[in-house]
């Protein structure tokens, strides 16, 4: 007896030393390097040539590089530093593992992924997407927009992918612990960069891009207290449910201990409310963990005295003693104030947009063209009547309105089957390896039980993590970085619970030998196209944002007209913007200015010099309305340069310029604006009669609108 129970404990220690030293290996490549290269890439090749390139290998690598790179990268830009650098990173990072790791299924001839419901909801919820953005009227705004927009279809795609190959590279418990452990280093460099920022006013980036105390690394200052709320929280999580060394738990114990002073310089309060709530998960699960383990089957004091407890007691003294956390603020400089819309406001705006478009919505990116149509006049009494909101209360309701009915059904179906399998985090066993489930006498060895606790503790901390990022996805509107972390702690749960066996594996031939592996092959090949098609996209786009970038900045140092033109044509060039254009028209009047002012040019010269600027600067303007003419800023733009010749007695540009600006109240129907210009330009036509019902007209909608009441005394005054 004794010698067999060595002999199968000895078989366990093999099994386990074969599966941790997997550790980084590429799902679905083999580990010998001769069977991972189909005979035809291997011809003439040696052993260590083929170990140098390998596909799969470099897609991981490219995805580590992202979660890493995520939370602390930034480009230096004018134009949203913060938003377009991790754009850029998350869509670059993205599209480099997707090539490598579908050149590896390629070489390799098969790949393998996990049988989950939740992949096959997250590709449903992507083809919604793709349908509301292609019937949306305007395609290009919802497909793409601007680089760093985040409600595109291509942002959303972009985060799918990261679910899907956060679930294909994090299949081991070692993977997925890395994963952790490459978030805490990044989240304690943007700790250190805050604290030197703040406390010392240094800022480690070298970068005039953080003018603020609030400035930050991660993005809006919520979204910085969010993050390292997810970063307390993981933590919390693991020293709860993992058994680890002193040094470990130390290392957890720093991260809790600068995830809490991350939070209270933040005092979201939100935050605090979502971060306690979850705290008591966590306490309640080690509660019932140690309860079940103990053989007495009792609570005892002991039990009680945890980590989460003293968690939950701090949530408490923030949240009620608020005022406390304010006084911090207060020193600190860090107190803010952000406005959205409420959630009945929110979803006022959606059914009202669902009239017209109740199956697919407006089109992704739309939400400010629906506040913008359907805000509630309330609104124009208040100081934000003229703001533009991105989104509503949260990110989930904002969708119903630009996805429709099919959209939010859709993400509803993708949480609820989320929340299912968090049901499998909470109540984890692991499953012997085969061989020894339903063996009595052989009770599991050390390590097994390590490996079962260290599995559970892994599930659940990514299940928690996941969902605590996607309430805010639901209750908050979050920035780029936030939104995509979700989908990426999304995906390393999938690979948690796959790792544990509670989900299968699919594996998919791409054997030439076979009909389907020829049409497996044949999408491979085209994807691979449209990856290469995608990085040139993008890149486009960011040289774009760079020269439009460059252009301000330029202007507002020298104020060159001619090279700040230069840059703003490179920038239209590459990327189609209506915000290019329209830079490009506001220029166009601020060199008409010149013109018509400057001594210098000669009269005949200036008259030829001013038509072809004059074509120019309408040519842009009307373009940018062509882009998107559902932005009223851009019929504003057209209104104005219509406008500033209306005095010179250009023929039509009075009607011209009308037009534009009730072009501009029909996609806007809330705005004064439009009727305040429409009254300048009956003015300088001297009709009287006009610019009092434009201003009335303002009046109606803004009843203590400044401009108009002082317009309306002035015709008074001469009217005598």
């Amino acid at each position: 007896m004794e010698n067999v129970k060595r002999q199968g404990e000895q078989e366990i220690k093999i099994k386990i030393n074969k599966e941790s030293a997997r550790i980084f290996e590429t799902p679905g490549i083999s580990e010998r390097p001769e069977e991972s290269v189909a005979p035809a890439f291997v011809a003439g090749k040696t052993q260590k040539e083929r170990k140098f390139f390998n596909p799969g290998k470099l897609a991981a690598f490219f995805f580590y590089a992202l979660v890493f790179l995520m939370p602390i990268f930034a480009v230096p830009l004018v134009v949203a530093p913060l938003a377009s650098g991790k754009a850029i990173l998350l869509f670059g990072g993205i599209l480099l593992t997707a090539f490598f790791w579908i050149l590896s299924a390629i070489v390799k001839g098969s790949v393998k992924v996990p049988k989950s419901a939740l992949l096959i909801s997250c590709l449903a919820v992507v083809l919604v997407w793709l349908a509301s953005a292609l019937f949306s009227g305007n395609a290009g705004l919802s497909l793409a927009g601007k680089l760093y927009d985040l409600d595109t279809f291509s942002m959303f795609f972009a985060a799918s992918l990261a679910l899907f190959f956060g679930s294909m590279f994090f299949q081991s418990e070692k993977r997925a612990f890395g994963f952790y452990l490459l978030l805490f280093f990044s989240a304690f460099i943007a700790f250190a960069f805050q604290f030197f920022h703040l406390i010392f006013g240094i800022n480690i980036i070298p970068f005039n891009i953080f003018p603020y105390n609030t400035s930050n690394l991660i993005g809006g200052w919520n979204d910085f207290s969010i993050f390292f709320g997810f970063i307390g929280l993981s933590s919390l999580a693991f020293l709860e449910m993992a058994k680890f060394g002193k040094s470990m738990k130390f290392f957890l114990y720093a991260i809790l201990l600068m995830s809490f002073l991350a939070m209270i310089s933040a005092n979201f309060f939100s935050n605090w409310v979502v971060f306690g709530t979850f705290s008591l998960l966590i306490f309640i699960l080690a509660l019932f963990k140690n309860y079940f383990s103990d053989k007495e089957k009792s609570f005892k004091i002991k039990s009680f005295l945890r980590t989460s407890l003293f968690a939950i007691i701090i949530v408490i003294f923030f949240t009620l003693f608020r005022g406390t956390a304010g006084n911090i603020n207060n020193i600190l400089k860090t107190s803010s104030t952000e406005v959205r819309p409420s959630w009945s406001a929110t979803l006022d705006i959606a059914q009202k947009s669902l009239k017209n478009n109740a199956i697919l919505g407006t089109g992704p990116n739309t939400f400010v063209y629906d506040w913008l149509k359907f805000k509630p006049a309330e609104v124009n009494n208040t100081i934000f009547w003229n703001a533009r909101f991105s989104s509503g209360f949260g990110y989930l309701p904002s969708m119903l309105a630009t996805t429709g009915i099919l959209g939010i059904a859709a993400i509803i179906f993708f949480l609820i089957i989320f929340l299912n399998y968090g049901r499998k985090a909470v109540f984890y066993k692991k499953d012997l390896p085969a061989g020894q489930a339903g063996n009595t006498r052989l009770p599991a060895s050390p390590e097994l039980q390590r490996g079962e606790t260290d599995g559970q503790a892994l599930a659940a901390a990514s299940f928690l993590g996941a969902a605590y990022l996607w309430t805010f996805i639901v209750l908050y509107s979050p920035g780029l970085f936030i939104f995509t972390m979700a989908f990426i702690a999304t995906g390393v749960f999938l690979a948690s619970l796959a790792n544990a066996g509670k989900i299968g594996l699919a594996e998919m031939s791409l054997s030439s030998k076979t009909k389907s592996g020829m049409i497996f092959t044949i999408v491979a090949i085209i994807l691979l196209l449209g990856i290469v098609s995608s990085a040139y996209l993008y890149t486009r786009k960011f040289l774009a944002l760079n020269n439009y970038s460059q252009a301000l900045s330029l202007f507002e140092k020298s104020g060159d007209i001619d090279k700040t033109g230069q840059k703003l044509i490179k920038a239209a060039g590459l990327d189609k913007q209506d915000e290019y254009y329209r830079a490009l028209a506001e220029l166009g009047l601020v060199s008409l200015n010149q013109i018509v002012t400057s001594k210098d040019i000669p009269a005949d010269k200036a008259i030829a010099l001013f038509k072809d600027n004059f074509s120019a600067t309408v040519a842009y303007a009307r373009e940018a309305a062509r882009i998107n003419p559902a932005d009223p800023v851009n019929w504003m733009q057209l209104g104005r340069v219509y406008e500033s010749v209306v005095a010179l007695k250009v023929e039509k540009a009075d009607e011209a310029a009308l037009n534009s600006y009730a072009e501009a109240f029909r996609v806007s129907p809330l705005d004064p604006s439009p009727f305040i210009a429409s009254a300048r330009v009956a003015m300088q036509i001297n009709k009287i009669g006009d610019p009092r019902k434009y201003l009335q007209s303002a009046l109606v909608i803004k009843p203590d609108f400044t401009d108009a009441l002082f317009m309306l005394s002035q015709i008074e005054a001469q009217a005598g």
